[in-house]
């Protein structure tokens, strides 16, 4: 009798101790993962813009911000003008958005480039890019080139 007191008791204590208690998920908060938490905002690094006789391909470099390729994206803002405009254009002025494709990357950067064809010679194209990564977002300042003669 004493023995199977014992026992019971030792079984009633074995799934005590063994109970998981339950803790609600808090959904409504954001965890995030220690790789997240490293990602920085992107950096503008250098413009690598080139134009031929009858087009341009606008490109450029960022750095990641410490963020993986698969999270990078950018979009070129841009417009076409037969003649340099007398006051630089502002960003609002570029009516042409567009996402552009990556070029090239290393471990740190992206480029990125966006190409088109079909444009006289004297062409001034004004532009400026929004890149994003997982986190960050930045614009660069206006800039134009000049499709050759």
């Amino acid at each position: 009798m004493k023995r199977n007191l014992i026992l019971s008791m030792a079984i009633a204590m074995l799934a005590i101790i063994s109970c998981e208690t339950y803790e609600p998920v808090d959904m409504n908060h954001s965890h995030d993962t220690e790789e997240e938490t490293r990602v920085g905002m992107p950096s503008f690094e250098k413009y690598l813009t080139t134009t031929d006789y009858d087009g341009f391909s606008i490109r450029m470099r960022f750095d990641n911000g410490g963020d993986i390729r698969d999270n990078m994206s950018c979009t070129v803002h841009w417009k076409a003008y037969s003649s340099k405009p007398s006051s630089t254009p502002t960003m609002s002025d570029l009516t042409n958005n567009e996402t552009m494709r990556i070029y090239g990357n290393t471990r740190k950067t992206t480029t990125f480039d966006k190409s088109h064809a079909g444009y006289r010679g004297g062409t001034y194209i004004y532009y400026c890019a929004t890149c994003n990564n997982s986190r960050y977002s930045v614009t660069t300042p206006v800039t134009f080139c000049i499709v050759k003669r």
